[in-house]
């Protein structure tokens, strides 16, 4: 079975919903975890930092990945959608993945090839 081109980026847009999926439970452990360990007396290291900066390093980490997490969910959505935007920062998040070896060198320019084909883009205009 051949799969269409319509198929092909339903998978990558199926890609984007994992790495988004994945992005925000990796933020909610962020703050889950240690705060779990200094509320539990777990870990030393963390018990004898301040409050203020174990606090503010968790949320600046979680809202970074959480970022990230809520542009690839976006990114999912609009290929999913077959909306140009979605096309476009598909192709951005390509050429950043690119330099992420081994799954994101794999995943970006397999995207970037479909992606940037006549097929694909015609696709996207209709």
């Amino acid at each position: 079975m051949r799969l269409t081109t319509y198929n092909k980026v339903n998978l990558i847009a199926a890609y984007y919903f994992l790495v988004g999926g994945f992005l925000l439970m990796l933020a909610a452990a962020s703050i889950l975890i240690p705060v779990a360990a200094v509320l539990l007396e777990a870990s030393a290291f963390l018990a004898r930092l301040p409050g203020w900066f174990l606090g503010s390093t968790l949320l600046l980490v979680a809202g970074f990945q959480a970022l990230l997490a809520m542009a690839c969910l976006a990114i999912g959505w609009g290929l999913w959608q077959l909306k140009p935007w979605g096309r476009t920062w598909a192709m951005i998040a390509g050429v950043l993945q690119i330099p992420l070896a081994p799954i994101g060198t794999i995943a970006g320019g397999a995207s970037l090839y479909l992606l940037l084909q006549d097929p694909t883009r015609e696709l996207f205009l209709a």
